[in-house]
């Protein structure tokens, strides 16, 4: 989530720092904010004792008689474990970190204040719920607690960086869900790409180009609309910068989940699976806990700095969740007057845009630095994409009037909303699949899929959102926002979101594909950018090869490596005639390959790398829009990365269909033949392995494929050792169900996308159930709990998702009473 690579001068007096403490100072160091873990302390605001027991892998296990005190021990714990995380997520959230981290924070502090999530969360804080409102200021309770009595024993970032918390507020917990929905909601990038490659080929060749499903629609350009090649540059420069903080956006973070009926399982009651597919980092965006109190009993993934279960089980419902990939986000051009910088065009006439002012301090710097939002009808202006000329960027041929025109962007994220905290908070203790729809009925950003199963031997499928039903246009590109032609004219109802409850195949997968069909009513009306299909397709045929399930047969589909597109791109290279005696050697390994994509594979060494050439040699005439940075500078991101991963089906469906892979393919430009491309990219792919041996038997796909995982402040040098862990050789890509996504070309700095989580859930036996992490618990370095779960994330390992008091006791490692 926060890449912070090449940071070396932002923390520079962290490295002097760390330089004063060697040996003995500075395991004291890591040693001292260590939370106690067993024995008794005071948590004022108490109700009655709370019972902290934490088992061999350091997952807490809270007990307590009401559900406020149980909510504030899991406060307490979360800042515990967590609290220099918890203290970076809301500064992200609030637009707040160049206080600490000086100027080079100032463009993600500028991005979060354009969208203004800090005054969406103040204004939420009155939205909420009377019960939820309790629940959240107990939770609060909690992290003050443990704050008001440790402010001398915070953690080693704190000290580095030469600041202390302050307390924590509602609008602190309301404010991380917008992160998270930034992270997970990123067409607004991609209509600039698209416009980007309309203005570079035409309307007609990019709609030829687009890499949507099947029976997606073609783009729709507004009539007599024209579009600027450099449109939504400013927009990107932002977003660009603010990169190492939010995370670089249109990453494909998606997930899997899946759920069988009784019917499939060797012990008759329902299994359930999920891994969402996010950014690696140290620590990791999960926490686990079990909460047991009041009308609460739950378990599973937590957000630090957030209150509730997301992902896991109650005593009577399992769920689990995948990036919905539905589109929520629109892009407005608006025309302004020149003469006046908060007049803008509306249906003929003119209407005043709203204007806030945002302070923002600067480590450094004797005074703040002060920004400006514009926001209209449609939402906030997130840059000024021309001057003032007759050659706008997006005019009506036959319209010659002088406008200032600017990017506007329309999201339900901006929408004040507290529903995604009523909902969790329902999720945690609905009984029913009646219940869970009603608590999914809240859930609003980020859309996402829902995958259920219950005690009584359901299963279900539901997609949660608020989803824009659109006026004029399809939501792949910008969209005039003066005509009022291209509006949001309502939303899909709560309760004609797709569902499916007990299908007749006993079965439900979600793996961020396309998830309804011709017969779904707003089948043409919900958008998106939806993933390769190629994991669903593998845990499909993987659920149907074994007549019976249990938890290892869904641990082996969770680390399932094989690529299907592997498989058929080694077959249509089969028959292709090399020269070079390297190359046709290369192309048997490939040919030979079973399509397991395993740190060790010879062949997927060679297939990761022909993908690559591939589609950058299919898609050559989109030119720099492929590799060039969106911005100056060393904090970029590349929109193209995640077109040409989705072009992936397209291209093998064309060469497969092609009547004669030697002749030319009129779709691939003049004189172009699929063969000539396939032998190119061959080449290239052999020339940049050779370099890792002379041999193709030595290469491997780990010696490419490699993952680290790293803190915030591991980047710089001399902090690396404490904070990162790694490297290790990796297998997976995109779209093996074991995701693991690391794009070449991460200007931000490297980035692998992998399972953030793991659960398998037996219906029949809670405390059969099992969980992983990639690293551990714990956000402190010295913590034996910092990375154990790593080794057995990698290998296939898992712990035990412990369930009855019973099986708590007997694993018990330490225990905790605040009172």
């Amino acid at each position: 989530m926060f890449d912070l690579y090449r940071w070396g001068r932002t923390v520079g007096v962290a490295a002097g720092v760390v330089a004063g403490l060697t040996g003995v100072g500075l395991a004291a160091a890591l040693r001292r904010p260590l939370p106690r873990v067993s024995g008794t302390v005071r948590l004022p605001g108490l109700q009655a004792k709370v019972e902290v027991r934490r088992d061999r892998w350091g997952i807490p296990h809270i007990y307590a008689e009401q559900h406020a005190d149980l909510l504030a021990g899991l406060g307490y714990v979360h800042a515990q474990d967590r609290l220099w995380q918890m203290e970076l997520n809301r500064r992200t959230g609030h637009g707040r970190l160049a206080e600490i981290f000086g100027p080079i924070a100032l463009s993600s502090d500028t991005f979060i204040r354009t969208l203004g999530f800090s005054a969406l969360a103040q204004h939420e804080v009155g939205l909420l719920e009377e019960s939820a409102h309790t629940l959240l200021t107990a939770y609060l309770t909690g992290v003050n607690g443990f704050l008001d009595a440790h402010t001398n024993r915070l953690s080693l970032e704190f000290s580095l960086l030469g600041f202390a918390p302050r307390p924590w507020e509602l609008a602190d917990i309301l404010v991380w869900p917008k992160v998270m929905a930034l992270n997970l909601s990123t067409n607004w990038t991609s209509e600039l790409l698209h416009a980007r490659i309309v203005a570079a080929v035409g309307a007609e060749r990019a709609a030829a180009l687009y890499p949507g499903y099947p029976d997606q629609a073609v783009q729709t350009i507004p009539p007599g609309v024209v579009y600027d090649p450099e449109i939504g540059a400013a927009a990107l420069r932002m977003l660009a910068d603010a990169a190492p903080f939010t995370g670089e956006l249109g990453g494909p973070q998606g997930s899997n989940a899946w759920a069988v009926h009784g019917s499939r399982t060797l012990n008759g009651h329902p299994l359930l699976a999920n891994d969402p597919h996010l950014a690696l980092a140290l620590p990791g965006i999960w926490y686990l806990a079990h909460l047991e109190g009041g009308d609460f009993h739950v378990t599973g993934g937590t957000f630090p700095g957030s209150c509730g279960v997301v992902i896991g089980h109650n005593r009577h419902i399992a769920w689990g969740v995948t990036n919905g990939m539905t589109d929520n986000q629109d892009l407005y051009i608006e025309r302004f007057d020149p003469a006046d910088p908060l007049r803008y065009q509306w249906r003929g006439s003119w209407e005043r845009a709203t204007l806030r002012r945002e302070m923002i301090q600067v480590k450094g710097q004797a005074t703040p630095t002060t920004i400006e939002v514009r926001s209209t009808r449609h939402g906030p202006i997130l840059d000024a994409v021309t001057e003032p000329s007759p050659g706008a960027l997006a005019r009506p041929r036959d319209v010659d009037e002088q406008f200032h025109e600017v990017l506007a962007l329309r999201w339900t994220a901006l929408d004040p909303s507290p529903g995604v905290v009523h909902s969790v908070l329902d999720l945690n203790r609905a009984q029913t699949w009646g219940e869970f729809r009603s608590a999914l009925a809240k859930w609003d950003v980020p859309p996402q899929n829902f995958v259920y199963a219950d005690r009584q031997g359901n299963i279900g499928y539901a997609l949660a959102g608020r989803l824009p039903l659109r006026s004029g246009h399809d939501g792949t590109l910008p969209v005039p926002g003066w005509d009022g032609a291209h509006e949001w004219r309502d939303f899909i109802p709560a309760e004609a979101m797709p569902a499916a409850f007990n299908p007749p195949d006993g079965l439900v997968v979600t793996a961020n594909h396309q998830v309804t069909g011709p017969d779904y009513p707003f089948h043409a009306q919900l958008k998106g950018e939806w993933l390769n299909p190629y994991r669903a397709e593998r845990i499909v045929s993987l659920l149907y090869a074994e007549p019976r399930h249990d938890t290892r047969s869904f641990a082996r589909i969770q680390h399932d490596f094989v690529s299907l597109p592997g498989l058929e791109l080694a077959r249509l290279v089969a028959d292709l005639g090399l020269d070079d005696l390297l190359e046709q050697q290369a192309r048997d390994l490939l040919v030979a390959w079973d399509g397991n994509l395993r740190p060790e594979s010879h062949g997927g060494a060679i297939y990761s790398a022909l993908r690559y050439h591939l589609l950058r040699l299919t898609y050559a005439e989109l030119g720099p829009l492929l590799l060039a940075p969106t911005a100056p500078g060393v904090f970029t991101t590349i929109p193209a990365n995640l077109y040409l991963e989705r072009a992936l089906p397209l291209l093998l469906e064309r060469i497969a269909t092609a009547q004669a892979p030697g002749r030319p393919d009129p779709w691939l430009g003049p004189g172009r033949t699929w063969d000539d491309l396939l032998r190119t990219a061959l080449a290239r792919a052999v020339a940049e392995l050779r370099t890792l041996h002379p041999d193709p038997n030595r290469w491997r796909y780990g010696q490419i494929h490699r993952l680290t995982l790293r803190h915030p402040l591991g980047n710089v040098a001399a902090l690396t050792p404490i904070f990162n862990r790694g490297p290790w050789p990796a297998g997976g890509d995109i779209d093996t169900v074991s995701q693991a996504y690391a794009p070449r070309h991460s200007p931000a700095g490297p980035s692998f996308v992998a399972p953030s989580y793991r659960h398998i859930i037996d219906l029949g036996n809670w405390d059969a159930s099992r969980v992983v992490l990639p690293a551990g618990q714990s956000g402190h370095p010295a913590s034996p709990h910092y990375n154990d779960m790593a080794s057995a994330w990698r290998t296939g390992g898992y712990c035990p998702m412990l369930w009855s008091r019973k099986a708590v006791e007997a694993h018990t490692a330490a225990v905790l009473i605040l009172e």
